[in-house]
C-alpha cells in the first residue's frame, strides 16, 4: 500500500517527535547547522510522493525547542533558549502568544483551547490558563535535585490530571482547585505511559523494564501488576472490540492483552522480527478487520484480527521505524536510514478492510 503522502528530511541526527493534530501533521528534530529544532508542518489532505518541496509543507521557525502539543490545530511548544512557552497557530504559521516558564520543561500537555500543563525536571507541575496568559495552579513547586522527581507522563480526563515521574510515584490532581487527591505507589521506575479504561474507573501505568499496573482511580488500590513484558509498553490501549480488555504493545516484540478488572493475562501475540533482532512495537492500531503494527524492522504489517496471521505488509522493509503516531485513520510514521535520511509517511488505513 502506497502511503497518501511522504517527504524527506536529510539529518544525521533522529527524528524528536512526530505528531498528529486535527489537520496537520507535525514533525520536530534538531538541526545541526542550525543549532535549533526546525518543525515540519504537512496537510493531512497532501497526496504528494517523495518531493522535496510541497505547497502543503511548512517550517516553523520555534527556536531551540524540546517537547510539543496540540489541541485542534493550537500547537504548544516547550523553547528552551528563552525559558517560554510558544503557543503557534498550525493554519495561520504565526505565533500567537507566549507563556513564561521558570524551570527546566520535560513534558507538556495541550488537552484543551484554555489549558497547557507542564511537566518540569525538577518535579514541579504547572497548569496555564490560555485565554488569559497567566498561572492557573501550581500543583507542585519544583526544588528537586533529584533526578527521580522528573516528571515523565500526563494525562487528562475531565478535571483529573494524571502525573508520573522517573522514580514511578504517580499522583492523580483536581484540576478545578489543584489539589492532589490520590497518589499511586507500587513502581519503582520511570513511568513511561498511562491509559483509562472506557469508563475512566481504572488506570493502567507503564513503567520501563516492561512493568505495568492496573488501579482503581476511586480507591487507589492497585488491582493487578501485569508481568510479561521484558521492556517498556510503548503504547497501552483498550481493545476496540472489547472494552473489558487492556492491550500492550511493548519494544521487546509482545503484543499482550489483560483483563481490565483483574489484570488476568488473556492471550500473547507476537509481533516482533526475529530475523532482523529489532523487535520494538512502536505503535498499534485497528481496522474493522485488521491490525496493523508499526516496528523498529521498518515494517508497517497488517494482521488479520481473527487469526493473528500477517495479511500484507503496508510498506517494504525499508529503515528503521522510530516514531508512530495514530489519530482516528491516520497512520504516520518516521523510518530513519543510515545515509542520514528520514522518511515521513502518512497513511489512511480506512480503505484496508
Amino acid at each position: 500500500m502506497a502511503p497518501q503522502a511522504s517527504f524527506l528530511i536529510l539529518n544525521r541526527l533522529a527524528m524528536h517527535k512526530l505528531h498528529l493534530a486535527e489537520n496537520y501533521l507535525v514533525v520536530s528534530y534538531y538541526n545541526e547547522t542550525t543549532k535549533s529544532a526546525e518543525f515540519n508542518v504537512l496537510d493531512i489532505y497532501c497526496q504528494h510522493n517523495g518531493v522535496e518541496t510541497c505547497k502543503h509543507r511548512r517550517q516553523f521557525p520555534v527556536g531551540q525547542a524540546w517537547d510539543f502539543d496540540s489541541c485542534g490545530d493550537m500547537m504548544a511548544v516547550v523553547v528552551n533558549e528563552n525559558q517560554k512557552i510558544g503557543v503557534w497557530d498550525l493554519k495561520a504559521g504565526t505565533l500567537c502568544l507566549t507563556l513564561n516558564k521558570t524551570s527546566a520543561i520535560n513534558c507538556i500537555l495541550f488537552p484543551d483551547p484554555t489549558t497547557i500543563i507542564l511537566g518540569a525536571y525538577d518535579g514541579g507541575l504547572i497548569v496555564w490558563d490560555v485565554l488569559s496568559g497567566i498561572r492557573r495552579h501550581t500543583l507542585k513547586e519544583g526544588h528537586s535535585t533529584r533526578d527521580t522527581e522528573t516528571i515523565t507522563a500526563l494525562k487528562v480526563h475531565n478535571n483529573l490530571l494524571v502525573s508520573g515521574n522517573r522514580g514511578g510515584n504517580i499522583q492523580i490532581w483536581d484540576l478545578n482547585n489543584g489539589q492532589s487527591i490520590r497518589i499511586l505507589e507500587g513502581h519503582n521506575r520511570s513511568i513511561m505511559v498511562l491509559e483509562f479504561n472506557s469508563d475512566y474507573s481504572l488506570l493502567a501505568t507503564g513503567a520501563s523494564g516492561g512493568e505495568i499496573k492496573i488501579w482503581d482511580v476511586n480507591s487507589s488500590a492497585c488491582i493487578a501488576t501485569c508481568h510479561g513484558h521484558t521492556l517498556v509498553a510503548n503504547q497501552l490501549s483498550t481493545d476496540p472490540e472489547d472494552t473489558g480488555l487492556l492491550v500492550s504493545a511493548s519494544a521487546d516484540g509482545w503484543i499482550r492483552t489483560w483483563e481490565w478488572n483483574t489484570g488476568t493475562p488473556v492471550r500473547t501475540f507476537w509481533a516482533g522480527d526475529n530475523s532482523a533482532e529489532r523487535n520494538a512495537i512502536r505503535g498499534v492500531v485497528w481496522t474493522k478487520e485488521l491490525m496493523v503494527t508499526g516496528a523498529v524492522n521498518g515494517l508497517l504489517r497488517a494482521w488479520d484480527r481473527q487469526t493473528n496471521q500477517v495479511r500484507f505488509d503496508l510498506r517494504v522493509r525499508q529503515g528503521s521505524v522510530h516514531h508512530v503516531a495514530i489519530r482516528g485513520d491516520l497512520l504516520a510514521v518516521v523510518a530513519w536510514f543510515e545515509s542520514g535520511k528520514h522518511l515521513i509517511e502518512l497513511y489512511n488505513i480506512s480503505a484496508l478492510d
